[in-house]
């Protein structure tokens, strides 16, 4: 009798505690995607570059309370802020894994649509389709950001972003840091079709004469001036942009959206525009469904920061122009086989010769 006494006691203690886990449990979201990559890459007067990839990426998303919640993410490959593609090589190596997230959002419920993000965050500014005009995907800046949603009636949205970022940590006298800020609208003028507008202002403090952001040699296109005994960024980067999307729905299973984005760097006297073109055909869900897109860019050299602007195209950085074209098959749900293919060319100024840069990525992609 006394044993059963015991047990029933246990039992008592051991239910709330189990409640409270399952509670705890379900304030945590956990996502991330596993990539595996056939890439080649086509370079004049260069040898074939071909090579396999892997890419894995894995973050939780934790509601602490009403107003506030946190976010951590693991990803693969180095510390390019730009890719976490990880070569397979070196004799089966175990492979490199960092942090690519930590940072607390606030969001009170008085204020609703109203996020800060403060650490190292998801991207908070809107771009078009992701196209990575100016900023690469796979970026995950640093510093506090303001993201704003209101409506303006029935069909309308407005979105305003704000955000100061803190790039190098030097000496007092030469640290780099950005501010940022945008402003648009989403409007649906039908049930069949939707448009987003915005414009964009990303201003950097102290570029002009200090040595490279992510390493200090490598411009990644940029134009550059001797300083003391190495080189500096030519100009400052005080970036506008403005950037729209127009979405078509032609019926239940398919839909059209085409994208524009164009850029004008007003810290420097020339060389300093960049703008892409581009359209995308939707078809289906899950198993069967279909992606086809392309787009247009031409980036001058000076138009963007070379070290942040899409990682792949030209091989990094500013100065190129050229296509990209891609296809998606779905193989299941959240499992795809994914095909890229760029023709570009690679210096495209006056005093340059011009030089034909191919890239072929072949991928199968799953998500969770």
């Amino acid at each position: 009798m006394r044993r059963i006494a015991l047990l029933a006691l246990l039992v008592c203690m051991l239910v709330p505690a189990v409640a409270n886990a399952a509670e705890w449990y379900e304030k945590l979201k956990l996502k991330g995607d596993v990539r595996f990559r056939n890439e080649l890459i086509q370079q004049q007067d260069k040898g074939d570059n071909f090579r396999w990839r892997i890419r894995a990426r894995l973050a939780t998303d934790a509601e602490i309370n009403e107003a506030w919640s946190a976010a951590f993410g693991l990803a693969s490959g180095s510390d390019d802020p730009v890719s976490t593609n990880q070569t397979l090589t070196s004799g089966f190596s175990r492979k490199q894994v960092n942090v690519d997230l930590a940072y607390v959002n606030f969001h009170p419920k008085r204020f609703p649509g109203m996020n800060m993000d403060f650490g190292k965050m998801r991207f908070p500014f809107e771009q078009g389709d992701k196209q990575q005009l100016i900023w690469d995907n796979d970026l995950t800046p640093e510093g506090i950001a303001l993201k704003l949603k209101r409506k303006a009636g029935e069909k309308t949205n407005l979105f305003m972003n704000a955000a100061a970022f803190y790039i190098t940590d030097n000496d007092p006298d030469n640290e780099q840091w950005m501010s940022g800020a945008q402003a648009g609208f989403n409007v649906k003028p039908s049930a069949k079709v939707g448009m987003m507008a915005g414009a964009s202002y990303y201003g950097y403090h102290r570029t002009k004469g200090q040595p490279g952001i992510y390493k200090a040699d490598k411009f990644a296109g940029n134009s550059t001036m001797t300083v003391d005994a190495g080189k500096g960024y030519l100009w400052d980067f005080n970036e506008l942009e403005v950037l729209g999307i127009l979405d078509a729905t032609v019926n239940d299973k398919t839909s059209l959206r085409f994208t524009g984005d164009y850029v004008n760097n007003t810290g420097a006297d020339s060389l300093n525009t960049g703008y892409l073109v581009g359209a995308r055909l939707n078809y289906g869900k899950d198993r069967g469904s279909l992606m086809l897109a392309a787009n247009y860019r031409k980036v001058e050299a000076d138009a963007v920061v070379g070290a942040f602007t899409y990682s792949d195209f030209v091989g990094g950085g500013t100065n190129g122009k050229g296509w990209e074209f891609n296809l998606s098959v779905g193989l299941d749900k959240n499992t795809s086989f994914d095909v890229e293919y760029q023709i570009n060319t690679k210096g495209i100024e006056e005093s340059d010769t011009g030089t034909d840069y191919n890239r072929l990525k072949v991928d199968i992609q799953a998500k969770f």
